[in-house]
């Protein structure tokens, strides 16, 4: 099964994580922490990825211009259904990235894993990009696949083995998926003319708790979203996150 299909396949179990309390978590901690660099309203913003619009259209709500692209008609039809002002391509960014423009702002979230050729992906996301425009960058962890067998799984001999590999298994998606360190991250960003300004996580503890009742509480998850959102820029918490999220800066 292909990537997309395995999208297409998914589109169910997929919706329903984005509206279960971690689900909201993870874009309510995303949107805070891109926010720490927003320059004002107005922004031009290219969502690539886009999936079910979620960060697109919450940001043409906020009055920027937003264009999302994603490979899975499915996604595209409920992103449009929200009906905002944010304009949705169905098609591929590698086939139609030289026609998109440039833009302030580019939204990458957890996309790069499924990408063949991860640095020429970033390499292209640079070149829809503005002299001193943003770029935010969020893929899984690989230290957050060992944290999950050994603790949530209670597998210790699963968790020593993944040491060697950069592989996982999404769940969600039902599809292996790479995983990339920080530092190979910052590599490939600096060699396609980027700066990191910001390294964040998200989910530093939160994704560690296998409990999923108390996650429905919603004081309890206030509490937590509070503590999450402290936690997400300062280490040892966001390096064991279970998202890794990097802003950064395209030079002139």
């Amino acid at each position: 099964m292909s990537k997309s299909e395995a999208f297409a396949s998914s589109i169910a179990q997929y919706l329903n994580y984005t509206k279960m309390p971690w689900g909201r978590l993870f874009y309510e901690t995303a949107w805070q922490q891109i926010d720490r660099f927003w320059t004002g309203q107005g922004q031009s913003i290219l969502d690539i990825g886009c999936g079910f619009g979620i960060s697109s259209n919450e940001y043409a709500k906020r009055g920027n211009k937003v264009t999302g692209i994603d490979l899975t008609k499915s996604m595209i039809e409920i992103a449009q259904e929200q009906g905002t002002d944010a304009q949705f391509i169905n098609g591929s960014f590698e086939n139609t990235d030289d026609r998109l423009g440039i833009y302030d702002w580019v939204f990458c979230h957890n996309i790069l894993e499924y990408m063949e050729d991860p640095k020429l992906f970033i390499n292209k996301i640079s070149g829809c990009q503005k002299p001193n425009g943003y770029l935010s960058l969020i893929a899984h962890n690989p230290v957050a696949k060992i944290m999950k067998k050994a603790i949530i799984n209670k597998d210790p001999d699963s968790a020593l083995a993944s040491m060697e590999s950069c592989k996982e298994y999404s769940a969600i998606i039902q599809t292996d998926i790479t995983t990339f360190s920080c530092e190979q991250l910052s590599e490939w960003l600096g060699e396609s003319g980027y700066e990191m300004v910001g390294r964040f996580g998200i989910h530093n503890l939160y994704g560690y708790i296998a409990d999923n009742e108390i996650k429905q509480d919603e004081e309890w998850h206030n509490q937590m979203k509070k503590l999450e959102l402290e936690l997400g820029c300062l280490s040892p918490y966001r390096e064991i996150a279970i998202f890794t999220h990097i802003v950064a800066t395209k030079q002139i």
